[in-house]
């Protein structure tokens, strides 16, 4: 063949090639502009209305689940209302108070007794006086119950714990921004994405825990200004969040190591100052209460000789340990693991460490120590790894089926329904395994079979469906210990994988990966799989 007739079969293939991928009913057409969209730009208005659709769809799960929930409300309600009436001294009362109840870390309460306030929640009806609320605030809890039942406080209170939400859709919002995600279709993706996760809305919907949201989304907040090499502000977030949720040490103590040279003081002394600011009031006000919850939150584990008084249904919690060394292995630990991480990274990866990906990767897995050495699992405590491991997949530009397949995982084992809607119950996982059925049948027609699909669609069958097993009630046959492996190990997997699988500096490492320039202009980097 002479090089003119080789020249124009090129000119002619090609021609039909991009008559096919532009031809909005292929695959490529639709790829095209899927990624077009994604990666398009979107006026303020469209962005709003993205935020709008994810608060949305956040509230609409959470009511249509029974929620909000006030299983664990104790832990903050209290609190928040003697905080709404000025009873300060009485927001952590020290020692055993009426029911015993562990009291919530102290932002969240602050932030919610201020609203509680503003809106007058409960003001038709006196609040008791320092006098009901018996000596060092000994019959709080009952006063404040009996004052609640009157004065039909305890909803409006509840219903406080949406600002949660909006918190942490705001840390969302500030790190897909900074990472070039923001202000393009990836923006609202991104949230729908986060509003739909089970293992976020169920902070809510299935256990009254917002403080874990509020500090979710400062966390996320600090990743953004750690981006823009604001450390000081970094310090104040990442200090804020360990005052709404003990498990944000688990981001502060990576950040200390990652963070250069002089920055890492002015990091570390932001932090101490801002959690100065929340905690030593209190402590001064209210005493031992305050420390403790600052120390602790609601966590039953303590320096104490016995406070092994958990649900359990962890591999650490089959070990039956009690006191000190169930501590150190639950909360020193995972800090440990996770300042250990951080060191790695830094000194195999260097300054790229500190770019979106590596920075998320690294972060993601810290706080999954958490869920490794837990004493306690439940569904919610898979919230910041979500959350992570959505943002990880749409920084890198791809949202990945097996991220999806372990949500459903996550939502099939600790179960959002709350009990009395056994139709719903039941429902759960024929909806998810029809969803990775249909995935798989429309693979096999494509002819691209994802193994990890049919692998998943038949733990699902296998574990899911106790008539398999002779069962008639329930839809999981396994114990939670062994569900912890699979479910840690899997979150472990999706969250560094993409640290190893590029290496720093390269498109897949950086926030914003380039667009390719490919023969057609098409950047599959950009999709959704």
């Amino acid at each position: 063949m002479t090089s003119r007739n080789r020249l124009l079969k090129q000119r002619i293939l090609t021609s039909v090639s991009d008559m096919r991928i532009s031809h909005p009913h292929t695959g490529a057409g639709r790829i095209l502009r899927l990624t077009s969209w994604l990666e398009g730009p979107l006026s303020s208005w469209w962005c709003a209305l993205g935020w709008l659709g994810a608060t949305a769809i956040f509230i609409l799960f959470t009511r249509l689940l029974g929620g909000p929930s006030q299983a664990d409300a104790g832990e903050s309600v209290f609190t928040t209302w003697a905080i709404a009436h000025g009873h300060l001294s009485c927001a952590y009362p020290g020692g055993r108070v009426d029911g015993g109840l562990f009291i919530a870390p102290i932002l969240y309460p602050m932030l919610a007794g201020g609203i509680a306030a503003l809106a007058k929640i409960g003001h038709d009806v006196p609040f008791p006086t320092q006098a009901q609320l018996g000596n060092h605030c000994s019959h709080a809890i009952t006063a404040m119950t009996q004052w609640a039942m009157q004065s039909n406080a305890t909803v409006p209170t509840v219903r406080i714990g949406y600002v949660g939400w909006f918190v942490l859709l705001a840390g969302v919002i500030a790190l897909l921004r900074v990472s070039g995600r923001g202000r393009c279709g990836w923006e609202p993706t991104a949230v729908v994405l986060v509003a739909c996760a089970p293992p976020i809305f169920m902070c809510y919907e299935n256990a009254f825990h917002p403080q874990d949201l509020v500090a979710m989304g400062l966390i996320l907040a600090g990743l953004a200004c750690a981006r823009r090499s604001w450390w000081i502000w970094t310090g104040v977030l990442l200090g804020l969040a360990v005052t709404s949720q003990q498990f944000a040490l688990l981001a502060l103590a990576p950040l200390l190591v990652l963070a250069p040279g002089i920055q890492r003081l002015r990091y570390a002394a932001a932090a101490i100052a801002s959690m100065a600011v929340i905690i030593v009031p209190m402590i001064v006000i209210a005493s031992g209460g305050a420390l403790r919850a600052a120390l602790f939150g609601s966590s039953q584990i303590t320096l104490g000789a016995n406070t092994n008084s958990s649900t359990g249904g962890t591999v650490l919690w089959e070990t039956h340990l009690h006191g000190a060394p169930l501590f150190v292995l639950v909360r020193i630990l995972p800090i440990a693991f996770a300042m250990t991480l951080a060191w790695w990274a830094r000194h195999r990866f260097g300054s790229a460490t500190l770019e979106t990906v590596p920075l998320i990767t690294i972060i993601a897995t810290s706080l999954i120590f958490r869920l490794v050495f837990e004493e306690n699992i439940f569904g919610y405590y898979f919230m910041a790894v979500a959350v992570l491991v959505i943002l990880l997949d749409v920084v890198r530009g791809q949202v990945r089926g097996c991220t999806l397949a372990w949500l459903g995982l996550v939502t099939l084992v600790f179960d959002p329904v709350p009990w009395g809607h056994e139709a719903l119950h039941q429902a759960i996982p024929v909806v998810i395994g029809a969803i990775g059925l249909l995935f798989v049948f429309f693979g096999v027609i494509r002819g691209q079979i994802r193994w990890y699909l049919v692998a998943w669609l038949a733990l699902v069958v296998l574990t899911c469906e106790p008539l398999i097993w002779g069962l008639t009630v329930g839809h999981q046959v396994l114990p939670n210990s062994l569900w912890q492996v699979v479910l840690v190990s899997l979150a472990v997997w999706l969250a560094i994988g993409p640290l190893f699988s590029s290496t720093p500096g390269s498109p897949r490492s950086r926030a914003h990966p380039p667009k390719k320039q490919l023969e057609h202009g098409i950047d599959h980097s950009a999709t959704l799989r």
